[in-house]
């Protein structure tokens, strides 16, 4: 009961639909001034819908960012085919909480391996070391909030054309840098 009214008071609605306030969407290939929503308003957001990156075979969709006046969280919905994922990292800025829609993860958190499955919420604390692999044999599917707003979506929005590398494979030198000019460090797995 504490986590259900932890995440409605986020805006997270049920295991895994999207009610929550943002500041852009994009609802096709351009953004637009008719998209941008108050966020102080409640919203609905579709699967899909929001501003859309891929980061190596990962499909991150933003429901939220942070804007003027308003940082409080961003909502992701992220799309891990099996074996994609994020490296074992840290980062001192923001605290996350991960939520498990679909799918299965193996989900490393401070050293300890958890094996996550739909319905599993991880929260990780700013500083704490964390990566996840999605196992399969299912496209996984998870909602990511990340506190403050601003700085994950800033980030993937930066790093979206480069090599960011995966659970196994180094990120390249070029995302390396952008990501350590937000906090984020990668850790020896």
């Amino acid at each position: 009961m504490l986590v259900a009214g932890y995440l409605g008071s986020l805006g997270v609605e049920g295991a895994c639909g999207i009610v929550a306030a943002t500041t852009e969407v994009q609802h096709g290939p351009e953004l637009s001034e008719t998209n941008m929503f108050d966020p102080k308003q409640p919203t609905r957001f579709q699967p899909g819908e929001g501003k859309t990156f891929t980061v190596g075979r990962m499909s991150m969709t933003f429901k939220t960012t942070a804007g003027e006046n308003w940082n409080a969280y961003t909502v992701c919905e992220a799309i891990e085919p099996p074996q994609s994922g994020a490296g074992y990292h840290r980062h001192p800025t923001y605290d996350e909480t991960f939520i498990i829609c679909e799918g299965h993860y193996d989900f490393r958190l401070d050293g300890e391996l958890l094996k996550l499955s739909p319905g599993d919420v991880v929260f990780v604390p700013r500083g704490t070391p964390h990566g996840f692999v999605s196992t399969g044999p299912e496209v996984g599917r998870q909602i990511i909030i990340s506190s403050p707003g601003g700085v994950f979506d800033a980030m993937i929005a930066e790093v979206t054309m480069l090599d960011t590398g995966g659970p196994t494979r180094k990120a390249s030198e070029e995302a390396k840098a952008i990501a350590t000019k937000y906090g984020l460090e990668f850790l020896p797995t």
